[in-house]
């Protein structure tokens, strides 16, 4: 008799992505996965997984990788292997932890280069070409000439992210629910790669002075683009699905004015109240939640640490707008303070300040210091037009490749022989001075 040990909801999504995911053990303790459609219509979304694994297989089986088996049931679902081991995120995390950022680098590297590869090939790749397909899924945009991309007959793996990769030998992708077989340029996957992983995590940031952006050839031009086309991926997914609030808005009648009693019940709890809620094991749930008040937006509370809590999340308000984090400490033994680590759904800017382009902002401390029996936090939510943060962040990203640019122009100068026999000259100046 098998039990359901994990169980993750994802029927948020239009009703032709709405599935469940499954972790189930038998007596013996062996686990398997199990991918149920929550709608009849989900049921094809599952039944490309096998044609995905398949494709995939064929392109990166040369390259050490391999798909995770599945396996169609009658009543629609798809039967996956669970696979143990340490994933790619996980490692890269472990090497910034240990001091290693040369090493995350250089692994960041070596995973791009393997993504990209396929599409070099002139058996795989052929230049982009536009599609309806494509403009369905991902919207009309205009991207530079010769951007390579998988041929059509191919199968393309968006989702192909650090976190979807387990080490080991083979390299098992354990998720690869997002493939497309039409063209989507490679450059959109090495986006995501180094998107979800550099800018998901705090202390990640320091990967962003790699600037491997650059080093892969993605221009910030092409930043922008691929950002309007995540965005429109994520419409894609959500398409038909209707916020509760939006049905309340058809149905209200004009005495009650039900859409307006909602936005301003909306509006009062984005701007007065921070919502805290603990991880004990089981994940997050407003019925293990509470709120603290907000005044104009800011917030200083000391927060208790329960023993069995294994992670914290705050949701500053409901609304998007940049959040100042003043403070976010652990008080351990002694009344030691320690920074807390954090995740956030938003881009992190200068310092602990993150700009959340999207409703329901979430900050995420994934670990709990040992010893930790007390959070304490000192923050302030600010609203913010997101055109206006669009297009400063775009301003942001071309100067930093700019700088960049300016970098690598001068360390070029300074390996050439003028500049080393100018150098040579100024030192032996120098000395006859003395």
């Amino acid at each position: 008799m098998k039990k359901i040990v994990f169980t993750k909801y994802s029927n948020d999504r239009a009703d032709c992505f709405s599935i469940r995911t499954d972790i189930l053990q038998d007596e013996a303790g062996n686990r398997t996965v199990m991918k149920i459609p929550m709608h009849p219509a989900a049921r094809q979304h599952l039944e490309d997984l096998s044609r995905w694994e398949a494709g995939l297989d064929q392109i990166y089986g040369e390259y050490g990788y391999a798909m995770n088996a599945g396996k169609r049931l009658d009543d629609g679902s798809v039967e996956l292997a669970y696979v143990q081991g340490e994933t790619l995120e996980e490692k890269l995390d472990r090497l910034l932890e240990a001091g290693q950022t040369e090493g995350v680098v250089r692994e960041l590297k070596n995973f791009i280069e393997i993504v990209r590869r396929p599409a070099a090939d002139p058996d795989v790749g052929m230049d982009f070409v536009m599609t309806d397909k494509f403009r369905e899924v991902f919207g009309d945009v205009e991207l530079p000439e010769g951007t390579e991309s998988m041929r059509s007959t191919r199968i393309t793996d968006i989702d192909l992210i650090c976190s979807n990769v387990i080490i080991g030998d083979p390299m098992t992708v354990i998720d690869y629910e997002w493939c497309f077989d039409f063209p989507i340029p490679v450059n959109y996957l090495v986006y995501r790669i180094l998107h979800y992983h550099i800018h998901t995590k705090g202390s990640r940031a320091i990967l962003e002075e790699a600037d491997l952006f650059s080093w892969a050839g993605i221009t910030a031009e092409e930043i922008a683009v691929y950002e309007r086309m995540e965005q429109s991926f994520q419409q894609y997914i959500n398409r038909g699905h209707v916020p509760l609030h939006e049905v309340f808005g058809e149905f209200a009648a004009g005495k009650l004015r039900l859409n307006e009693m909602i936005e301003r019940e909306r509006y009062h709890i984005s701007n007065e109240t921070l919502q805290v809620f603990y991880d004990r094991g089981a994940g997050y749930a407003a019925a293990d939640s509470y709120r603290i008040s907000m005044e104009k937006g800011a917030v200083q509370a000391e927060i208790q640490i329960p023993e069995d809590v294994q992670g914290i999340r705050l949701d500053p308000g409901m609304e998007p707008g940049i959040c100042v984090l003043e403070k976010l400490h652990f008080i351990c033994g002694g009344g030691r303070e320690l920074p807390a680590k954090f995740t956030a759904n938003g881009h992190r800017m200068e310092g602990d300040t993150v700009y959340f382009p999207k409703d329901d902002p979430q900050l995420i401390i994934q670990e709990i210091e040992h010893g930790a029996t007390r959070l304490l936090i000192s923050l302030r939510i600010y609203q913010a037009d997101p055109y206006v943060m669009e297009r400063l962040l775009e301003k942001t990203r071309q100067q930093a490749a700019m700088r960049e640019r300016y970098r690598r122009q001068i360390r070029e100068m300074e390996n050439t022989k003028a500049w080393k026999a100018y150098r040579a000259y100024r030192r032996l100046v120098e000395r006859k001075k003395q």
